[in-house]
């Protein structure tokens, strides 16, 4: 099945309407305004408006060129040759590449008359004008991508809860062999988020649309971590007392990923038991050491993911007392 996107629909709409206006004001090559909107919509707000005024930049500046060259030299291939080593190193200069192949279209024309004129000028800007601003226009219409956005940050904290389950049961010894799905169904998750945070914010001129990109970004943060530590979980050499403690600690932090966290209170068990360690006997086999180590490794990985959130929500917390 052929699925059509909501950018295709405003391409094919939208260069019917401009080749439609073009047409009815009766303006010369009326096709290119459809042409020049197939090229001018974009997939933000932002990105669309800022191809728009490079495109028109452009193309002013080929038609200037062009009447030099042409005019000035002669209407024949070696002139055109000769505007495209102008014309493509300066956009390219300048950062306007967009509004090369607009503009070579635009110049073609001029040269295909063999005589410009000021009204062919004009015809060739307000044509290059009617299809940008409609394929602007178009482009004030964006899908809302708040509701996936908010499926794919519950469907993130659901893995990071398995994910620490699995770790918990490791700590205690209770499963030998690891399951990576659940990190991989977190890096697919937290990616995509990313992806669409991003066109999110480019979709927003007025208004700070910046919480789920710093969301997912602050999960990418997280999610690196851990899988830092997982490997430091799967060799441990046997359990002792510790490894209980850790293990419930890891559990409870798996639920709280579902709600603001609780960083004051989840520090303070973390220090406790940190604490506790520190006071209890000294190990007395290798293995008793080497795995009493790997925890407090770990016990440090697990306060730095804490912070990690911490700060995110402090950045929010800022954020709503600026826009007060």
């Amino acid at each position: 099945m052929i699925t059509i996107g909501s950018r295709t629909v405003k391409t094919a709409v939208g260069s019917m309407i401009a080749l439609f206006i073009a047409q009815l004001i009766g303006l010369e090559n009326a096709s290119t305004a459809a042409v020049v909107t197939l090229l001018s919509v974009q997939s933000t707000k932002k990105q669309s408006v800022i191809v728009a005024i490079r495109r028109l930049v452009a193309c002013l500046f080929g038609i200037g060129l062009a009447v030099l060259l042409f005019e000035g030299g002669a209407y024949t291939p070696i002139m055109v040759g000769v505007f495209l080593f102008i014309f493509i190193p300066a956009m390219a200069k300048l950062r306007l590449q967009e509004g090369i192949v607009p503009g070579f279209v635009i110049v073609m024309q001029l040269f295909i008359t063999y005589h410009i004129t000021l009204d062919f000028v004009l015809n060739q800007i307000w044509v290059l004008t009617i299809g940008i601003l409609v394929a602007l226009v178009f482009n004030l219409y964006m899908p809302s991508v708040e509701k996936e956005l908010c499926e794919l940050s519950i469907q993130t904290e659901d893995h990071f809860k398995a994910v620490f389950v699995q770790l918990a049961r490791f700590i205690r010894k209770r499963e030998r062999v690891w399951n990576d799905e659940f990190v991989y169904k977190s890096e697919n998750t937290i990616k995509r988020g990313l992806e669409l945070a991003r066109r999110s914010v480019e979709n927003s001129f007025f208004r700070k649309e910046e919480f789920y990109l710093d969301y997912f970004t602050m999960r990418k943060q997280q999610l690196d971590l851990i899988e830092r530590v997982i490997p430091i979980i799967l060799n441990l050499p046997t359990t002792f007392e510790q490894n209980e403690m850790v293990a419930d600690f890891v559990e409870g932090l798996g639920f709280e990923i579902y709600r603001k966290m609780d960083a004051v209170s989840l520090l303070d068990k973390l220090r406790e038991m940190r604490s506790k360690f520190e006071q209890m006997e000294l190990p007395k086999t290798r293995e008793e050491f080497e795995t009493r180590a790997a925890l407090l490794v770990f016990i440090n990985e697990l306060e730095r993911f804490i912070q990690i959130e911490t700060d995110f929500h402090n950045k929010g917390m800022e954020a709503q007392e600026q826009n007060k």
